[in-house]
């Protein structure tokens, strides 16, 4: 912890005090050490874990302390590019686009060029995504793309860097990618940069892109001390990069220090055994030593006829489980692989009037109602934002035909300008029918007003303003078929307001652009500053519980085609590997895995077979059970491991 001598590099396993090893080195360089907070800076996955990690200093220190750097890398790439827009053909009030927005943007091209390929458009999105993230030049285009997705999305690349200048956007994958431009292109900013940062901390690092390990390289260099905390187990098998960034760290850096934190501070003997069996296969470990010499208890395996006969019995485990020993609902995670897997669990939990919170779905910032105000607001900060203008122009619904959008869309491609501009342009309306062009102006002069008014306006009062402006609660009002619908919904809106007050209040000199830029960070991770949990269980995808833990955990649907999902590569089963003990690793006290032989994903019922992965866990570490009036657990498993199992545990719930 106290090593300040060169790079460092931390490796452990799940629950064995990573992050402490971090937080506790942030405190001891600032109580004792005496470096002063400004010159240190932690960067994190998400926003989430950057709340959480500033709270653990600040509770070690008895104070806050503000001027101490913890942000994302989206945040820390964002101010990189803030300080150098013109170098980027950017300008104030540039718009960032979340995914969605970038599949949007790429759907209209290939509607506009290449119709043929629309159905490609989110697996374009993804690979040019992958292209940035791994500071990796697209193919050369060809003249004829397809049909397969690299040559489409190498011949759409260009077009789509042209759309994102045109709307003064950049997005997510470029705050990597561009701040290391910057930093690599100017030596200036580079130097400013290592001036200010004397000790640079990085948590999850096998989480990092190629790009993310670049920016550290290069703000690090020779002068900056980095500390960085990783778990080799979690390295993603499909990386996205070549090669996953521990292994560039270690070949890059001579001088760098490794340590291995090989004791386990979260859970039990018989979890940790179960976790380093499913990751020994990836690459060879030992299960971490625990902390005390009680084993815990056994890994209950639970198993039912049908989906609806596992949640009920996950329910009733659940209920009978925190009566007796009196725990709180918010100490139960149920994790499960597929999204369609939430319903059955849903409705058990329901039944047994169980509070839960169901994670990993659909965002907040997704309420369509939400993206109807969002829009305007980026709309306001930045005129050139075309995905925000199409959707826009016709909330509250408005005169205007598909054929006119399709003719202002069509004129702004070939002009290359904005939509918003081109709204208003005399030869576009000219070309129009007079009616249609007549409303379209009308609406595009509104929008000009809007934006007059934002650029000396609060941004709070801005956007209240704007919901009486377009009567938006009254239009909800008229369109929902449900009076309560409609109330929720505008709800919704109200909420959306008080998170831009909040952080006003926390950023006063904040224009409406940069809260605008810094909520679509917040909305891309799902980090919302009031996630602090109310007393109910935990309901998610696995792939939402990395870095979550639980006293108690249900893992739901421990079959083939869930966990392990399809797998037709090594490096998908090291993928699903991966996920197995992300899931197993949550826990803390004890763990139960559910299988049932027919279950219903999508269509109709199919027969299910226990996922390979259970074979491979100790025998005497598993308590069989069967659930309901099922088939008992001693015929068990459609045979798997039926030989290894001990008789005398079995029991049953009903």
């Amino acid at each position: 912890m106290q090593y300040i001598k060169g790079p460092l590099l931390a490796l452990g396993g799940a629950g064995s005090g990573k992050t402490s090893l971090l937080v506790h080195k942030i405190a001891w360089l600032i109580r004792e050490y005496d470096a002063d907070p400004a010159h240190i800076v932690v960067l994190t996955y998400d926003a989430h874990a950057s709340r959480l990690l500033r709270g653990r200093v600040a509770d070690i220190l008895g104070r806050q302390v503000p001027t101490l750097r913890v942000s994302t890398f989206g945040e820390f790439g964002l101010a990189l590019i803030q300080q150098r827009l013109d170098a980027l053909g950017l300008s104030a009030g540039f718009s960032l686009y979340d995914r969605g927005d970038s599949e949007a943007v790429i759907g209209r091209l290939l509607r506009e060029m290449r119709p043929q390929y629309i159905g490609l458009a989110a697996a374009v999105a993804r690979q040019i995504a992958a292209w940035k993230r791994a500071l990796t030049a697209p193919p050369a285009e060809s003249e004829a793309p397809g049909p397969s997705v690299p040559e489409v999305a190498a011949w759409l690349y260009r077009r789509y860097e042209q759309r994102l200048r045109t709307a003064n956007a950049i997005d997510f994958e470029d705050l990597g990618r561009k701040a290391v431009r910057m930093l690599t292109a100017d030596a200036e900013l580079l130097t400013e940069q290592r001036a200010r940062i004397r000790f640079l901390l990085v948590d999850e690092y096998e989480r990092t892109t190629a790009a993310e390990h670049e920016l550290v390289r290069l703000v690090a260099g020779d002068s900056v001390i980095l500390t960085a905390a990783a778990d080799e187990n979690q390295v993603p098998g499909g990386a996205r990069s070549p090669a996953d960034n521990l292994t560039r760290l270690r070949s890059e850096l001579s001088e760098l220090r490794v340590i291995n934190l090989e004791q386990n501070f979260r859970s039990t003997a018989r979890i940790c055994r179960a976790a380093a069996t499913l990751a020994g296969a990836r690459r060879p470990i030992q299960p971490p030593f625990t902390v005390g010499a009680n084993a815990g208890a056994r890994l209950r395996v639970m198993q039912a006829r049908t989906e609806q006969i596992e949640s009920q019995g996950i329910a009733d485990a659940l209920f009978t489980h925190k009566r007796r020993h009196g725990a709180d609902y918010r100490d139960y995670g149920i994790l499960f692989s597929r999204r369609e897997q939430a319903a059955a669990l849903e409705r058990a939990l329901q039944e047994r009037h169980i509070p839960y919170d169901l994670r990993g779905g659909p965002s907040f910032f997704d309420q369509p109602e939400v993206r109807d105000l969002w829009s305007y607001l980026r709309l306001l900060a930045n005129p050139a934002d075309d995905i925000a203008f199409l959707r826009a122009i016709n909330t509250p619904r408005r005169d205007i035909d598909g054929a006119t959008m399709e003719q202002l869309v069509r004129f702004a491609a070939e002009v290359g300008r904005p939509l918003l501009e081109c709204a208003l342009d005399a030869e576009l309306a000219r070309a129009l029918v007079p009616q249609r062009s007549a409303v379209l102006q009308d609406v595009a002069t509104l929008l000009q007003a809007l934006r007059r008014h934002a650029a000396h306006s609060d941004p709070v009062h801005l956007a209240e303003e704007l919901i009486v402006e377009l009567r938006y609660e009254e239009w909800l009002r008229d369109t929902c078929n449900d009076v309560k619908i409609a109330e929720r919904r505008m709800q919704n809106v109200i909420t959306l307001v008080d998170k831009l007050r909040r952080m006003a209040k926390q950023r006063p000199e904040a224009n409406l652009q940069a809260l605008v830029t810094q909520l679509t960070l917040r909305a891309a991770f799902h980090a919302d500053e009031n996630d602090a949990a109310a007393d109910a269980v935990a309901l998610m995808p696995i792939d939402s519980a990395k870095g979550l833990e639980f006293a108690h955990v249900y893992l739901v649907g421990f079959e083939e085609g869930l966990l392990p999902g399809v797998v037709e590569t090594e490096r998908d089963i090291d993928d699903e590997r991966r996920r197995a003990y992300t899931a197993v690793s949550c826990a803390r006290e004890s763990l139960t895995l559910t299988c049932a032989e027919h279950r219903r994903l999508t269509g109709d019922s199919a027969a299910r077979r226990p996922s390979r992965f259970l074979a491979e866990l100790n025998t005497d570490d598993l308590e069989w059970v069967g659930i309901g009036d099922g088939r008992s657990a001693a015929e068990p498993l459609l045979g798997l491991a039926a030989s290894r199992r001990p008789e005398n545990t079995h029991t049953r719930y009903r």
